[in-house]
């Protein structure tokens, strides 16, 4: 049976409501973290060739998606900069992206002096469509970065057809969607080029880390280049007129480390079972809340699971619920329940998106306003979230917690509303 180092602390909750237990995550076994004192005591906390622990979480997410060339990096935004590196986008080029989604799915895009063009949500789930790309592209256009936002998988089917009309490479973002599928296939499957964050509070995490996956081994060695000089590449390289780049690289070093890697590869072994868990979490806790009027639950594509749900994002409909989406949050807040608003808010409402920037810095032409993206603004206004790495793999007391505190939060709600009438 694993073991996980002990980390349970109650949470605080104001006038005497319910107190909610929550276990830090990311947790890892005994055996994991033995490994990482070996490797402290060894002085093996970097790694400038390709040894076994950056083998082994590459390896991990090669067999997981169909043999892919794997990089493992430092973080997603890393992976990010490396994928759109590879693709040879540059200045002046066009990446599609989707409004909704981290910050890191656009930001590498200004180090390269390239256009991030936002698109607009086409789902229930706040993803792109094919319909809300398709109006974006330009003679400009060089690729289209899609995310499976909080690990609801796009529709990649007609996305990808849409990228093999007009000959575009197509990147997924899946740092929200460890585990999630669409049409028995995983995400990251769809894409030329796929990329994972696996540091923070994602379902698959080393602390800090991410994990590149490339269909053509071109990709691979120009990611490879770009992330690590000398030793890892001149091992990995695949093309041998590329390797002759190894020696210098290509100007960066966002290597993983084995500690990194050791941690992150727990996780990923027991991936099925983690997956597992916090679907029954997730599913417990949204059974309890979407039991009220106009508290609803984001509709799951056919075809698709939503693996690790990075966070249990709802929605409020205000006129059926009764109550403000902002009233929900704060009654669950007041419970002990970590609950806001979801923090892959619109990007084109930032103000670097609305062309506030010092034009020294960033020198990519952006302008825009509240209102040219409406359907991710009128849905991001209507939803909740609900810290999801709080559930991965909870005790049941920890559950039993956040059943009683959303049942106090909305009957707490309830009362005010009849109170009011």
């Amino acid at each position: 049976m694993t073991t996980m180092a002990p980390s349970t602390a109650p949470s605080t909750a104001t006038d005497g409501a319910t107190t909610v237990r929550q276990r830090a995550w990311p947790r890892y076994d005994e055996e994991s973290l033995a490994r990482v004192a070996e490797l402290a005591r060894a002085g093996r906390t970097f790694d400038y060739h390709h040894g076994p622990e950056l083998a082994e979480i590459e390896e991990l997410f090669t067999r997981a998606h169909d043999g892919r060339y794997a990089v493992a990096l430092n973080s997603g935004t890393s992976a990010l900069l490396a994928a759109y590196h590879a693709l040879g986008v540059g200045p002046g080029d066009e990446v599609l992206v989707p409004a909704l989604t981290f910050l890191a799915t656009a930001s590498p895009l200004f180090l390269l002096g390239a256009v991030p063009v936002l698109c607009d949500a086409g789902t229930p789930q706040g993803n792109v469509s094919a319909d809300t790309l398709r109006e974006r592209v330009t003679p400009r256009t060089k690729a289209i970065a899609v995310t499976h936002l909080f690990g609801h998988p796009a529709p990649m089917a007609e996305i990808a057809a849409l990228a093999r009309e007009h000959g575009l490479p197509l990147i997924e973002d899946c740092s929200h969607a460890h585990g999630s599928t669409l049409d028995g296939r995983s995400v990251g499957t769809f894409g030329d080029l796929a990329v994972y964050s696996i540091g923070g509070l994602k379902l698959v995490s080393g602390g800090m880390g991410g994990v590149l996956l490339a269909r053509d081994a071109r990709h691979h060695d120009l990611a490879c280049l770009l992330s690590s000089f000398q030793q890892r590449s001149a091992e990995t390289v695949i093309d041998p007129r590329l390797r002759g780049l190894a020696d210098v690289g290509l100007g960066g070093n966002l290597r993983i480390t084995p500690i990194a890697a050791v941690l992150a590869a727990s996780h990923a072994r027991r991936l099925p079972e983690l997956v597992a868990a916090k679907q029954r979490n997730a599913r417990a806790l949204l059974s309890r809340l979407t039991v009220h009027p106009g508290v609803e639950e984001l509709p799951v594509a056919a075809g698709a699971t939503t693996g690790g749900w990075y966070d249990v994002v709802f929605a409020v409909d205000e006129d059926s619920a009764g109550f403000t989406r902002d009233d929900l949050i704060a009654a669950l807040q007041a419970h002990g329940l970590p609950a806001g608003v979801p923090r892959s808010a619109p990007l084109h409402l930032a103000s670097v998106f609305r062309g506030e920037a010092s034009p020294d810095v960033l020198r990519t032409p952006l302008g825009y306003r509240p209102g040219d993206l409406p359907v991710s603004e009128s849905l991001h206004r209507q939803w909740v979230s609900l810290l999801g790495p709080q559930l991965n793999a909870p005790e049941p007391l920890v559950l039993d917690g956040y059943l009683a505190a959303a049942d106090a939060a909305l009957a707490g709600l309830t009362t005010s509303r009849g109170a009011r009438r």
